[in-house]
């Protein structure tokens, strides 16, 4: 009976750990560094799924096997993660704008491309559980927003050197802006 216990609690704890890790993957909140909450969350269920089974299985081939293939797995998860780290965000801050607790930022990013392409972004919090939404996504060889500003508590504006103004409502709780702005060439609206 104790061994039925432990794989039940560990099951249970599996399916707490894939739920959460579920979350961190649809990102409901647009955490900003929900990334890394998803990456600790998998390499904490393949360590689970590992030892539930190991706790669950008598035959010793059978959980040596699954020991491998759990190191394995823990192991690439690891390493992939360690890999696509250093393809981060390489975005830098040109502007922000604050409003309350809110911040529009813009981005200079692209390191890739010739030409930076520029990006504004309505911020929320500090730390790990800051918000991150996506406001405006401008195109490669397409100049800095002139202007970016709070119309009100839940609408933001950004102008381009164009004179486009582009609008988006954002959520109060979710900080999900709406509709995110990318327009198809630098002179176009």
């Amino acid at each position: 009976m104790p061994r039925l216990r432990r794989v039940l609690v560990l099951a249970a704890c599996t399916l707490v750990i894939v739920f959460l890790a579920g979350l961190a993957i649809a990102d409901p909140f647009h955490l900003r560094h929900a990334r890394w909450f998803t990456s600790a969350l998998v390499l904490l269920a393949i360590i689970l799924v590992t030892v539930t089974l190991l706790v669950a299985i008598r035959n010793a081939v059978l959980r040596a096997l699954i020991a491998t293939l759990g190191a394995v797995f823990a192991l690439g998860w690891s390493g992939l993660v360690f890999y696509l780290s250093d393809l981060g965000d390489y975005n830098r801050e040109v502007k922000t704008v604050a409003d309350g607790a809110r911040r529009l930022v813009v981005l200079e990013g692209a390191p890739f491309a010739i030409d930076p392409v520029y990006a504004v972004v309505v911020r929320s919090g500090v730390g790990p559980f800051e918000q991150e939404s996506p406001v405006y996504q401008g195109v490669e060889e397409g100049p800095e927003p002139v202007d970016v500003r709070f119309i009100d508590p839940n609408t933001v504006q950004v102008l381009t050197a164009a004179g486009c103004a582009f609008r988006s409502e954002i959520e109060g709780v979710t900080l999900e802006a709406r509709p995110v702005h990318r327009p198809l060439t630098a002179a176009g609206c």
